[in-house]
């Protein structure tokens, strides 16, 4: 009986130093500064850190993106300065492609999309720096860029959109109809109602290089 009693008190001391040294090395692991922390949370917090980052970095280019996109929307047509004329929805940008007037994507140095803005009698026109060409109407409902004077057919008018860009309006008869995108998505159209609001993003300005250039006749 002795040497049972003997074997069972040697056996709970083993397992109650087991327990401590297992209390003490939890202890140590899992406490930070005073305060208790889970273990392997150094880890975790180390892996949302990274996450958080590459996730502030999107954010921060999505927002950039959103900015320069919101800058363009809210861009107002003025005279003296040249713009980029971009329908928003395609990304598409009126052009001028050998002789023709149309909504095409960016053609690098070929240029062609580039467009001053000019005005007359309070009436805005749309001229290509590069051969003085104004964007007007053919009398058929469609918009061309062939004549070097900004006469009546060549007069524009702006309207700001609610959802942003500005509406391109032109003299029709007694009232203005408005620009718009045509069923094959490049051909440029009279319309009624339902226009296209255009983006218009400044790319510089003209007037400094004017006495260069081909003589404005208006």
């Amino acid at each position: 009986m002795e040497l049972c009693s003997a074997f069972e008190s040697a056996t709970m001391k083993t397992d109650s130093d087991a327990n401590a040294d297992l209390q003490s090395e939890f202890d140590s692991t899992s406490t930070s500064a005073g305060n208790p922390t889970p273990p392997g949370s150094d880890i975790d917090s180390d892996i949302g850190s990274d996450i958080g980052s590459d996730t502030d970095t999107v954010m921060d280019d999505h927002e950039t993106d959103h900015h320069k996109a919101a800058h363009r929307a809210q861009t107002v047509p003025w005279p003296g300065n040249t713009y980029i004329i971009r329908d928003p929805k395609s990304r598409q940008q009126i052009t001028l492609v050998d002789g023709e007037l149309r909504l095409d994507v960016h053609l690098g140095d070929q240029g062609g999309y580039h467009w001053q803005c000019v005005e007359k009698d309070g009436w805005l026109g749309f001229r290509s720096p590069s051969d003085s060409l104004h964007i007007g109407h053919d009398g058929n409902g469609n918009f061309i860029a062939q004549k070097t004077h900004h006469k009546d057919w060549e007069y524009f008018n702006t309207r700001a959109h609610p959802a942003g860009g500005h509406l391109l309006l032109m003299r029709h008869w007694s009232g203005q109809w408005q620009m718009a995108i045509g069923p094959d998505g490049q051909k440029l159209i009279e319309t009624k109602e339902q226009g296209t609001a255009w983006e218009f993003e400044k790319v510089g300005t003209w007037k400094a290089r004017l006495s260069a250039s081909r003589p404005y006749d208006g």
